[in-house]
This record gives C-alpha cells, structure tokens and sequence, in this order.
C-alpha cells in the first residue's frame, strides 16, 4: 500500500511540477527578472504566510483523523478554525495598510499575495482531507487541476498585461479553481456545529506545530524576502526562478511521498504494535531517500541543461549556479520535513520541533545577511542549504526524546551505491545541447532504475518475482479455454 499510494501521491505532484515547471518557463518568458522578482514577492507571501498561519490545520487533521474520523463535527471544526484564521490575517493587513506599514508601491502585489495565501492555503487543507480519506486519486486530479488552471491563469495574465500583480491574481484564481475538484464534504458553520473539546486539542497540538512551521518558513521565504531588501528585486526573480524548477520540484515530490507514508505510519502507531511501526517507518525513510536523493543529484548533474532548456536567456546564469545548491538545500529539507520532523508529531511533542527550527532560522538568516551583500543569490542559497544540513543533524538528535526514529541505513546504503553508478553514466554523456540533456535524463534514470532493482531497494525485485510467480501459478491453474 505505501508503494503504490506514494507512486500515486509523487505522480499527482510529479505532473503538478511538471507543469509548474511549464508556467515558470512561460513567465520567465513574459515578464522580465525584474517584473518576475515582484510576482516571486507575492509568492513569497503566499507560501510564508501559508505555512506561518495555516499550514498547521492540515497536519493536525492527519494526526486527529485516524481517532475521530466518526466524529460528525470534526469536519466543520476545521472549517471554522480555518475561517477565523482567514479572518484574522484579514484583519492584520487591514491594519498594516491603516497603520501606514505597507509601502505604495507595493500594496497591490502584498494585496495579491494574501489572495494567493488563502486560495493555496484553502487548496493544502482540501488535501489533507484527501490524503487522511485516502483518495490518491481524487488527490492527484485536484494536484493536475490546479497546475493547468494556474498556467492558463498566470500565462493569460502575463501574456496580455506584462503585470506582476495581475499575474499573480491569475495564480490566485487557478488555484482556488484547482480546490473545487475535490470532494464534497458536509460541513456548516455556527456554534452548534464546533466542537470545541476537539478545538481545544488541536491548539494544544497545533499551536507549537504552527509555531516550529512558522520558523522554519523564515528560512526560505525570510530568505527571499531579505534578497530583495539587500540586492534587488531583480535578484529576487533569479532566484525565485531557480527556486520554482529545481527546490519546488523536489518538495512536491517528497511531499507526495509523505502524502501516504505520514498517515499510513499514524496508522500504525495507533494500532500499538512496536514491529508494525518499525518496519512502517524503515519503509517510509528508505522511499523518501530513493527517490529524493537521485532527483537531487540528477539535477546537480544537468544544471546547466535545465537553465538553457526551462528558463529565459537572461535568467540562465545565475540559475545554472543556483541549481546545486537549490538541489542540496531541498534534499536536506525534504529528509528533515516528511521524516525526521515525524519524530516530533507521532510523539505528540511538537514543542521539541520549535527548537530545531529556532536553530535552523538563526543559522539561515544570519548567514544570509552576511552573505546576500557580498555574493546575491547564490549567496542566500548557501545560506539555506547549511541552515537545513545543520537542521537535519539537530532533528535527529532532538526527535530521539519524543519519538525515536529508525534510521533506514542498510536502505540508504543501497540508493547510495545506485546514485553513484547514476552519476557516472550521466557524467558519461557530454553538454551538447536540448538531445545531450535528454539523453543525460534518460540515461542517468534507467541505469538508477536497474541499479536499485539490482540492489532489491525496499524489496522491489522481491516484489516483483512474487507477482511473476503468482501470475504463472494463476495461468496453470486457470480451465483450458475452449477448442476451435
């Protein structure tokens, strides 16, 4: 179940990516770095804002719902703290735009950026519903929905206004587009329909969830935001750029793997048997490993093809060197965020995770200050990846005292020996072009894939022997069909 699940999650979001990757090619296209470094401002408000405000509702529902799924109030709970945290940063940006704390010239493309943060923020909580329902497949229509509802949206916009704001708009309404296609749920609002014991448990819960997810969101959104105060706006879409083809597509791809192998570990827990858990979550860490580490090293192996074929000409230096380090920082943070961070939510201590991400946050932004004045962007991703390989170390060692963690190392050993016959294929095949760079893709998968087939990674030549088996034994035991 994990494996086929999680193939269906990291397809949703693999095809969700792909076409990601279409629109930042498409606006790179439309908009210059300067126009882009002002939409990349709105989407820095939309995934911090979300993930500082919102983005701890979702998580609680997959911890809570394996336990409550029969309780009839549960889903309009959610909703309603939802709203009243939509109503709340309502209310903030109000007053920051009374209070005179938002400059002109940047009020319309803030403005935006909160639409964008509701919609998305709405769009992850629908998921979750998903994903704790286990409809992978609702989920990955829901995913390719609104990444064609966003290109049409943000391309249409920039196409026909060059304007970073309205561009950002037409992410806005793609994404709330992409929302609707999943299912109906009844749910309704008012005091007879919140549950507030259950309220109650999913602060107590949540809030230091929210208060760690809140830090750890200063590393990369702080991040970009301290880009463009220090550089440029300019540097800002550079960067923003590079961020949406290599750190973006290697997130949604572990995110679809914690999609299924989060709620499927809950599950275990749940059900008390220690082995049960042991070999749920040496399977979850061994997947999240396989498939992130060679993603990571693939695109560190063909950056320079992934600038010249996804990006527009004056985009294609810097992110050509931003790419190797966009690549390690999202390794780090991805094994930190969808395994190691597990620790501190199966254990119920979320309040151990704050210090993980307090160290992380300090370590991100202070050496982002000192090092955006002197070397701009890639400055900044230097920055973030040390904050997430410091991270990683920490996670490990502080999740020890809420929920020790199985480290997948004989698993770990086996992607490792795969990755390095990867690279050398790929490093095999000079940089000749658009066809060098498809066949350095090409080459580099299929030989990861036989290596890791060879090697049994997470049983999966074992695995396929036995269904062989089981369909020779079917097809023997099976009538002989009729004589003509």
């Amino acid at each position: 179940m994990l494996i086929r699940d999680s193939m269906i999650y990291i397809v949703a979001k693999l095809l969700a990516g792909t076409i990601g990757m279409a629109t930042t090619a498409l606006l790179t296209r439309l908009l210059d770095p300067g126009s882009y470094g002002m939409y990349g401002l709105a989407l820095v408000i939309m995934t911090f804002g979300s993930t500082m405000v919102f983005d701890w509702l979702g998580v609680s529902f997959l911890r809570f719902y394996e336990g409550l799924h029969d309780n009839p109030l549960m889903f309009s709970t959610f909703v309603q703290i939802f709203l009243m945290l939509l109503a709340g940063t309502a209310l903030m940006a109000v007053l920051a735009w009374l209070c005179g704390m938002l400059a002109a010239r940047d009020a319309s493309i803030i403005g935006a950026g909160v639409l964008m943060m509701w919609s998305f923020s709405w769009f992850e909580l629908a998921s979750y519903f998903e994903i704790a329902e286990f409809h992978p497949d609702r989920y990955m229509t829901m995913n390719a929905g609104r990444g064609l509802f966003v290109l049409m949206g943000a391309g249409t916009a920039a196409w026909a206004t060059h304007s970073p704001f309205w561009t950002a708009i037409g992410t806005a309404v793609g994404t709330a587009c992409g929302a609707l296609l999943g299912g109906f749920r009844r749910w309704s609002l008012g005091p007879a329909h919140f549950d507030r014991d259950l309220a109650r448990g999913i602060l107590v819960f949540g809030l230091p969830l929210a208060v760690s997810m809140a830090l750890a969101g200063m590393v990369n959104s702080g991040t970009r935001v301290l880009l463009e105060e220090l550089d440029s706006a300019r540097a800002l879409g550079l960067y923003t750029a590079a961020f949406m083809l290599v750190q973006n597509t290697i997130n949604l791809a572990s995110a679809g793997i914690a999609s299924a192998s989060y709620q499927l570990a809950v599950h275990a827990v749940e059900s008390g048997d220690s082995r049960a858990v042991h070999r749920q979550l040496i399977a979850n860490g061994t997947l999240l490993l396989a498939v992130i580490a060679p993603a990571a090293l693939g695109m560190v192996l063909t950056a320079h093809g992934i600038a010249t074929t996804l990006v527009g000409s004056e985009f294609v230096p810097v992110v050509t060197v931003l790419t190797p380090w966009m690549a390690a920082s999202a390794f780090f943070g991805c094994l930190r965020s969808h395994y190691l961070d597990h620790a501190f939510q199966l254990g119920r201590r979320p309040s151990l995770q704050i210090e993980v991400t307090a160290v992380a946050a300090v370590v991100g932004l202070g050496l982002s200050i000192a090092l955006i004045p002197r070397l701009g962007a890639v400055g900044a991703a230097i920055a973030t990846t040390v904050a997430m390989a410091v991270s990683c170390v920490h996670a490990l060692i502080a999740g020890r005292g809420a929920f020790p963690l199985p480290v997948p190392i004989a698993g770990g050993a086996r992607v490792l020996v795969a990755c390095l016959v990867m690279a050398a294929v790929v490093l095999c095949i000079p940089e000749r072009g658009l066809a060098s760079f498809v066949a350095r893709i090409a080459a580099g998968g299929i030989s990861y894939a036989t290596v890791a087939l060879a090697l049994d990674v997470l049983s999966l030549r074992s695995s396929a022997w036995r269904a062989v088996r089981r369909l020779a034994i079917a097809g023997h035991a099976s009538p002989a069909g009729p004589v003509s």
